[in-house]
């Protein structure tokens, strides 16, 4: 007889020890819907002491509409067996003692106690699981967002570019005289059509490109480059634009030993951005110069120009898309606003920065700093 005590005495120590140690909550309540015992979780859980629970009505648990409908819950089961929550797994809301309203998850059970009707209530906080369930639909619907703003203007630009370049192509014969003469006057409208499908194909161009930058889906050909073939290489393919505007690109000091881990294609868009910045911006009859050298172990390539500076009010702004200084003397100067923006993601992404310094009416220098090309994150070809 005092094994069986024993027995039960040891059972009910195992069932105590296995509710106070849960992490779920468990409440029992009186088929009045007073709470009779809490165990450690639900204090934790609620923020109540258990002596402030014991003996009152369950609700305090729960905000409007629950707290005022509670009672009635209990009273339509009890009369006519008709179930709405209990027996039935659901997710409500609870109310912590501060007011703080949370999302759980409650499974009600009856059982008969003395020949007394109770209920226990097993709730469980998922605060934590809604909030990285949240976070999933958001990054699902950037997702989603990005996939069709990427078909969008995969779609528009090329619906656009296929015509502008058809467009552009005839205005091109056109001027060059290639279907005969034409008036000096018509001339000069179709020279200003060719310009504005130029810059159209450009902005185009640029918008492709960054859309590519945001999705992570702009590809690098990582190969060496030799720095002084690169930049004699843009001052080459640069030289016309630079007579446009009456500006000579030079080479300044720059090793023959110094090599770059770059794709360059990529380097020389971001190049040709810098390029044709400097010399819109330049003094007519000035010179842009280009410069390579080592520096903190890797290269800094450098294009200073003779032009006009950056207004300070503009400088934080400079690398921002469809952005453009707007002073009195640059009113007639065009472009995208997009190449710093795009040149700077560019540079960013073979793990080096772009920067610059400029004094007003002194000129600009801008300069890309890439790592040492032998380091362990960027190794030559082999």
């Amino acid at each position: 007889m005092m094994s069986n005590r024993e027995d039960v005495k040891d059972l009910l120590n195992r069932t105590k020890a296995i509710v106070e140690t849960i992490v779920d909550g468990v409440i029992t309540i009186d088929h009045q819907g007073l709470i009779d015992t809490v165990n450690p979780a639900t204090e934790k859980i609620f923020g109540y002491q258990a002596e402030e629970l014991i003996g009152r009505n369950v609700s305090m648990l729960m905000p409007d509409p629950y707290q005022r409908e509670h009672d009635g819950y209990i009273g339509n089961y009890l009369n006519t067996g008709q179930k709405k929550i209990i027996g039935i797994g659901r997710e409500v809301s609870g109310q912590r003692k501060d007011g703080s309203i949370f999302p759980l998850e409650l499974a009600i059970s009856e059982m008969v106690v003395n020949e007394q009707r109770m209920f226990t209530g097993v709730v469980r906080d998922i605060s934590q699981r809604k909030e990285t369930e949240e976070k999933l639909r958001a990054a699902m619907r950037r997702v989603h967002e990005q996939r069709i703003k990427d078909e969008f203007i995969a779609t528009v630009s090329h619906e656009l570019r296929t015509p502008l370049t058809s467009i552009k192509g005839s205005l091109e014969l056109i001027r060059s005289g290639s279907v005969g003469a034409v008036p000096e006057q018509v001339s000069t409208l179709i020279e200003i059509a060719r310009k504005n499908s130029e810059r159209l194909l450009l902005l185009i161009n640029d918008i492709l490109d960054i859309s590519k930058i945001e999705s992570e889906q702009m590809n690098y050909r990582m190969i060496r480059i030799p720095v002084r073939a690169f930049l004699e290489s843009a001052i080459s393919d640069n030289r016309a634009y630079g007579s446009q505007h009456s500006v000579e690109f030079r080479l300044g000091n720059c090793s023959s030993k110094l090599n770059m881990y770059a794709d360059p294609d990529r380097m020389m868009q971001v190049m040709n951005n810098l390029m044709s910045n400097a010399a819109k911006f330049s003094k007519p009859d000035s010179h842009v110069e280009l410069s390579a050298q080592e520096c903190d172990g890797g290269v800094r390539i450098c294009v200073k120009d003779e032009g006009c500076g950056i207004p300070a009010t503009f400088k934080s702004r400079i690398f921002d898309k469809f952005t453009q200084a707007d002073s009195s003397d640059q009113r007639q100067i065009s472009g995208t606003g997009l190449g710093l923006h795009i040149s700077k993601a560019i540079v960013e992404q073979h793990g080096g920065s772009l920067s610059f310094h400029s004094e007003l009416h002194q000129g600009t220098e801008f300069y890309i700093d890439l790592k040492n090309p032998f380091s362990d994150e960027a190794k030559p070809d082999e």
